[in-house]
């Protein structure tokens, strides 16, 4: 599968495809002045989105919030070379350090970027939940090898077209088509470099189920709500009424190749009782109502109750996947876009598949 064909972050049904994603995003970072969008969202609170690269978006929204003494900044990016970006701009308005850093969870778009900060800021404090840290020490010496196994795959078939002068689906290749598969392929011998070079920062602090830090004339509010991962960070600040809810959502269309949908459902129902007016998403624009909450949690619900319905009727795990109906939840996201189409069926769809399992503790009988 040619990942180039999809648009949208994350745009393929293989988890482990997510990698070739990332390169592309990240690999032009490294080479190239991109820009960024910077939000200021309220008083001395920014929300940074990393440039996309061919339409997808996988570098984790990193949130910036400066107190009366120092910063605190909630998720670092994919590579260090990302988070430079933020920085960056946040020595152009203020020179206070940066204190603490909280990753909302393990997966490396939201983390990777601790490097820096922690080379940077001496005094640096790394917060996250206990789980989160357990699942970033299992999975950061492994990954690697999945980045270099998915990078021969991704840069033999790119190889391959470049050769034969034709697509993987048989159309000849214009000679923009051409630079831009070259472009591709050293987008990702960049960010692949850049990753093998790195150094992972685990976090120095940990909490089990809620934290609250009292620090720099600011409130702030931790609370493990886990559902995309087992141990989802959302922080949360009374007074400003503001959420940073990391992956819980996702937008335009939510990643669900991995969750834990019936405690997803419970944390947002969690988040929706919050007194917040604004939710600042790990992939996506600043919200301020709840609107598009209140669809991803509506949504999950609706494929859990059908796959339940499903296994009560006997049904394997092929039959209730062609027996759960998404057309109508698919049409909610993407009003029947194309490209978001083809995004929710690599993102949303694999959601029957985790509720499944979970509801079976994946004891599939037959198939």
């Amino acid at each position: 599968m040619d990942v180039r064909q999809f648009k949208g972050r994350w745009s393929v049904a293989a988890a482990s495809l997510l990698t070739i994603a990332i390169w592309h995003c990240a690999g032009a970072l490294a080479d190239t002045d991109s820009s960024y969008k910077k939000v200021v969202v309220a008083d001395g609170i920014y929300q940074y989105l990393l440039p996309d690269v061919d339409d997808i978006e996988v570098n984790g929204n990193s949130i910036a919030i400066e107190t009366d003494h120092d910063i605190l900044v909630f998720d670092t990016n994919v590579l260090p070379s990302a988070a430079q970006l933020v920085l960056a701009d946040l020595r152009q308005i203020t020179n206070k350090p940066v204190r603490y850093v909280v990753n909302s969870h393990w997966h490396p778009d939201h983390w990777d970027g601790n490097e820096l900060y922690a080379r940077e800021f001496p005094d640096l404090e790394i917060i996250a939940s206990a789980t989160t840290r357990r699942l970033m020490e299992n999975t950061m010496h492994v990954y690697i090898k999945t980045l270099e196994f998915e990078s021969r795959d991704a840069n033999q078939q790119l190889e391959r077209e470049l050769k034969s002068g034709k697509s993987a689906e048989g159309k000849t290749l214009s000679e923009k088509d051409r630079a831009e598969i070259r472009d591709d392929l050293r987008a990702e011998r960049n960010f692949l470099t850049e990753y093998q070079g790195l150094h992972p920062v685990l976090p120095t602090l940990t909490f089990d189920n809620t934290l609250t830090l009292f620090h720099g004339g600011r409130e702030f509010r931790l609370m493990q709500l886990p559902g995309h991962t087992a141990g989802d960070t959302v922080l949360y600040l009374p007074k400003e009424k503001i959420a940073l809810v990391g992956d819980l959502l996702v937008y335009p269309v939510p990643y669900l190749a991995s969750a834990h949908p019936t405690a997803w459902i419970a944390s947002l129902k969690t988040l929706a009782q919050l007194d917040a007016t604004t939710f600042i998403p790990g992939h996506g624009p600043v919200m301020h109502d709840r609107e598009y909450l209140n669809l991803v949690a509506e949504s999950l619900q609706s494929v859990v109750d059908q796959v339940h319905s499903a296994l009560q009727q006997g049904m394997s795990l092929a039959e209730t996947q062609r027996s759960v109906n998404l057309a109508a939840i698919k049409l909610r996201f993407t009003h029947d876009d194309p490209e978001l189409n083809a995004e929710f069926d690599g993102n949303f769809a694999p959601i029957i598949r985790q509720a499944y399992d979970e509801a079976t503790e994946e004891l599939e009988l037959y198939q």
